[in-house]
């Protein structure tokens, strides 16, 4: 009877976390780097334990809100 209102979400096509190795929700705030696709707790801890202090990210625009950027250093 609860089977009626499950609804199936298709996940064929979302990117797999480089860190973690789980997929990225589509919603989910998530950093998009040259070497791949990272939850961005993920990458932040990576980074964090690598460089000691929090990467500086750019927000997306308001079409991709949830995905952010990697500032360039050199800029």
């Amino acid at each position: 009877m609860d089977d009626q209102n499950i609804t199936d979400i298709d996940m064929k096509g979302a990117p797999v976390c480089g860190r973690c190795f789980m997929l990225v929700a589509r919603y989910a705030p998530q950093v998009v780097a040259p070497t791949g696709t990272y939850h961005r707790e993920c990458y932040e801890a990576w980074y964090f334990g690598h460089h000691g202090k929090r990467p500086r990210l750019l927000q997306g625009t308001n079409g991709d809100r949830h995905r952010y950027q990697i500032r360039d250093v050199a800029a």
